[in-house]
């Protein structure tokens, strides 16, 4: 939890005026934003996936529009809503959506697309809101062919000029030992997420080629953390049988908008491979943005079960220091909000039972410093915050570990524990 500790720094006046003004500016940017949503549902039945397109117009000659570029997509395993971020606010834009019959992401001949009639002008700030787009049995095809696929083979500088949802990584390759998984690159994403956005560092990463006759693990990392703190559980993960894939966000986002991401970025992967089911494995606030995320998923897919969810040292109950930042603070980081006690998304996320069948173990750490006083922690989060009665109720099993905040995810009986709940539930 050091970026706790960066916050009770700066309140001390410790820290350097420009990380506020760096706060401030990448929250202008992320305002200045232009919100696209609506919903869309196919008329077709069958094990098809529903890809909603945002089509931005050229610029012509003589100031006259020029022709429909893709822009960005959004994939639905079943009838719901999607949502298109413009990041500069700027731009044309018109709607649609096409049956996507053999879960490629390409229209092709036999699979209907529908356009919306409504054309939009991107202003900075703008939301427009209420699109529905309803595909019918037999739809009017474009001639065109439209390969969403392509956009994924664009580097993320070049993806960003318009949409912030084609900035993440989905299912690309990496290792934990690259540059962008440092301790300075994670903190970035606390006081700068926009530029976290524009370098193309969020995303699920894969580890290894995608492997069907493994399980997934998805790995969620906390506050001012990256999938490297997950290295050790990784390493000594059941290769054998499961196969790790790693979260990244900029943690100074809101906790909802980042459950929405991870959401919509899984379910690209489960359009692409199919998978049947996954284990969600969370620390510290990657506990919260994990529920929020499966709650998301149980409304939003039709496909992968989520057995297991494996939180480590959440601050359920959210963490004092937030609640600080916000009331004393000259600029909120968006994430203190959402890590206040008692905040609107911790009453979000707990008040909404988890999915029928999965099972949450969780696991809380208590190791205090010898000067330590007040209520017991861990060094970075609360034993009462991580025993957070909401939480509680929903968990099969608890499970206490005399370790500190982040050591824990480097504790070998945190990693046997761990494989033998995998091999329960798998």
């Amino acid at each position: 939890m050091g970026a706790i500790r960066l916050l009770l720094i700066a309140w001390a006046g410790l820290a350097a005026g420009c990380v506020f003004l760096d706060v401030k500016e990448q929250q202008e940017k992320l305002h200045a934003a232009c919100t696209i949503k609506g919903t869309a549902r196919s008329m077709v039945a069958g094990d098809r996936a529903v890809v909603v397109v945002l089509l931005r117009r050229g610029e012509g000659k003589a100031g006259v529009g020029g022709d429909w570029q893709l822009a960005s997509h959004f994939v639905l395993e079943q009838a719901g809503k999607f949502a298109f971020t413009v990041a500069d606010g700027k731009g044309t834009y018109t709607l649609g959506a096409f049956d996507d019959a053999d879960r490629n992401l390409l229209l092709e001949p036999g699979e209907g697309f529908i356009a919306d009639q409504d054309v939009v002008t991107c202003t900075p700030g703008a939301r427009f809101e209420n699109f529905a787009l309803s595909i019918p049995d037999q739809p009017q095809q474009r001639s065109a062919h439209l390969d969403v696929a392509g956009l994924q083979t664009r580097t993320p500088k070049d993806q960003v000029s318009a949409i912030f949802g084609q900035t993440v990584a989905v299912g690309e390759l990496t290792s934990l030992a690259e540059d962008m998984f440092s301790e300075a690159v994670a903190e970035s994403g606390l006081w700068r997420p926009f530029d976290f956005l524009v370098d193309g560092y969020a995303g699920v990463w894969f580890l290894e080629p995608f492997d069907p006759k493994r399980t997934p693990v998805l790995f969620v990392h906390g506050i001012n953390g990256s999938p490297a703190n997950f290295d050790y559980l990784i390493r000594n993960l059941d290769r054998t049988r499961f196969q790790a894939w790693v979260y990244y966000y900029p943690s100074g986002l809101h906790l909802g908008s980042v459950a929405d991401q991870l959401n919509q970025t899984v379910t690209k992967l489960q359009v692409r491979y199919r998978v049947p089911r996954f284990a969600v494995v969370a620390h510290s606030m990657g506990g919260l943005v994990g529920r929020g995320f499966i709650l998301r998923h149980q409304e939003s897919s039709r496909g992968a079960a989520i057995p297991l969810f494996v939180s480590i040292s959440t601050p359920w109950g959210g963490h004092k220091a937030a609640e600080d930042g916000v009331r004393r603070m000259p600029i909120v980081v968006e994430v203190w909000r959402d890590m206040a006690p008692g905040s609107e998304y911790q009453r979000s996320v707990l008040g909404t039972p988890l999915p029928a069948g999965m099972q949450h173990h969780m696991l809380f750490t208590f190791q205090r410093r010898s000067t330590s006083f007040g209520e017991s922690d861990d060094q970075g989060v609360s034993v009462a915050s991580q025993l957070a009665l909401p939480a509680q109720s929903s968990a099969v099993r608890l499970y206490g570990f005399d370790d500190t905040h982040v050591g824990v995810l480097r504790n070998p009986e945190t990693s046997r524990l761990l494989n033998e709940l995998l091999a329960r539930s798998f």
